[in-house]
């Protein structure tokens, strides 16, 4: 199957105090990106961004932020974010690491079959277009 996906960058953070690194894998298969997402842990794995072009500060970057049971997927440029309906507006953290990311109670998921169908629809479309109708 063919990708949208040029390259995903994973985020890496040390609890001894290193300086946080990064690993990137230009055109990944499927796998590559489920594993990643499996391996997210919420401080040591906390991001995961997809991109469709070379360019780093392409603005249609798709994140996966968290882990260890809940994540939040958003356009880097904030035009598209998970919402859960009937979810809370009560702000929380994930990414515990470093500076964190915050979110409303709504923009988190805690299941990963459905964190992983969101984003094998986009890494196969390249598109936040359909994303709100995937279950």
């Amino acid at each position: 199957m063919a990708s949208f996906i040029h390259h995903f960058t994973v985020i890496r953070y040390y609890r001894d105090g290193r300086h946080w690194d990064t690993e990137e894998i230009n055109s990944p298969s499927w796998f590559d990106v489920e594993s990643a997402i499996r391996r997210m842990d919420n401080y040591c794995y906390p991001i995961v961004q997809l991109n469709t072009t070379d360019n780093d500060e392409n603005e249609n970057i798709f994140n996966i932020c968290g882990g260890g049971g809940r994540w939040a997927l958003f356009h880097m440029m904030g035009a598209w974010q998970y919402q859960e309906p009937g979810g809370g507006e009560e702000e929380v953290r994930l990414w515990e690491s470093d500076q964190g990311y915050y979110c409303r109670e709504k923009n988190i998921l805690t299941d990963i079959a459905k964190v992983l169908r969101l984003v094998k629809a986009f890494y196969e479309t390249g598109s936040y277009d359909d994303l709100d109708t995937v279950q």
